[in-house]
Formats: C-alpha cells, structure tokens, sequence
C-alpha cells in the first residue's frame, strides 16, 4: 500500500503552510469582500424599499390633491352658474321692468294724444256746427250763441 515517506510529509506540510498562506492572503480579503458587498446589497435594498414606500405615499397625496381640486373645481362651476342665472334673472327682471315702465309711458302719451285728438275735434266740430248752423238759419250767429251750440254738442258727445 501506501508508505509514508519524508516526501510525502513535506508535502502535506507544504500544502498546509501553502493552504494557511493562502487563506490569510487570499481567502479571508475575499470573505470580507464578500460580506461588506452583501452588506451594501442590503442596505440598498432596504434604501429601495422605502423609497418605494415614500413612492407609494406620495402617489396617494397626488391623488388626495388632484380630488380635493377636482372638488374644488366643481364647486367655482357650480358657484359660477347660480352666480349667472341669478344676474340672468336680475337682467330679465330688470328688463320687463323697464318694458313696463316704457308701455305704460305710451300708454299715457297715447291717452294724452287722443284726449287731445278729441278736444281738438270737439272744437273743431262745434266749429263746423256753428257754421252750419248758421248757413241754415241764415244768419250769423254771437258769440253767445256759438258758445251755447258748443256746450250742447260738447255734451252730446261725452
């Protein structure tokens, strides 16, 4: 089988001295290495997720914005439009008013006209009557007598 020889302990004394050099120089830095990378990993990947978290909140108070304006909004619409059909009814009340005011002005204008449409036609007609009157009797009349014949048709035609 197998003997053991010098050769043979110096060899595994050889790769046990090589192995713990090894170890110190190379295995141990790569450890470490490893273990402060995995660190970061982590602390990165906890950075990321409240980043996300903070994400997510701000997400949420953009929304709560954008509805409180969007309420908002709605509301100065709403407000805008009882504002103008109130103003629409205060300028058509207005409006009427006015017309009334106007129709009933022409109302006494054109009351004031005829009024003097008759009186003038009254005077005109005992006018006319008088002359008549007096191509039929032949004669002239006084004034006495003019003033008479315009009372009576005066009266007639109240």
């Amino acid at each position: 089988m197998t003997e053991i020889t010098a050769s043979l302990i110096i060899q595994i004394v050889s790769f046990l001295v090589f192995f713990l050099v090894l170890r110190q120089v190379f295995f141990v830095p790569v450890m470490r290495t490893m273990e402060r990378r995995e660190e970061r990993i982590t602390a990165l990947l906890e950075e990321s997720e409240e980043y996300r978290e903070q994400s997510v909140e701000l997400q949420q108070r953009c929304a709560e914005r954008l509805r409180e304006a969007r309420e908002e909004a709605s509301e100065l619409v709403a407000r805008a439009e009882r504002e103008a059909r109130t103003r629409y009814e205060e300028i058509v009340a207005n409006a009427r008013r006015e017309g009334d005011e106007l129709l009933a002005e022409a109302k006494e204008e054109i009351e004031r006209e005829r009024a003097q449409a008759l009186d003038s036609f009254q005077r005109e007609a005992a006018d006319i009557a008088a002359a008549v009157a007096s191509q039929v009797l032949n004669r002239e009349l006084d004034q006495e007598e003019i003033e008479v014949l315009k009372e009576e048709l005066e009266q007639a035609m109240r």
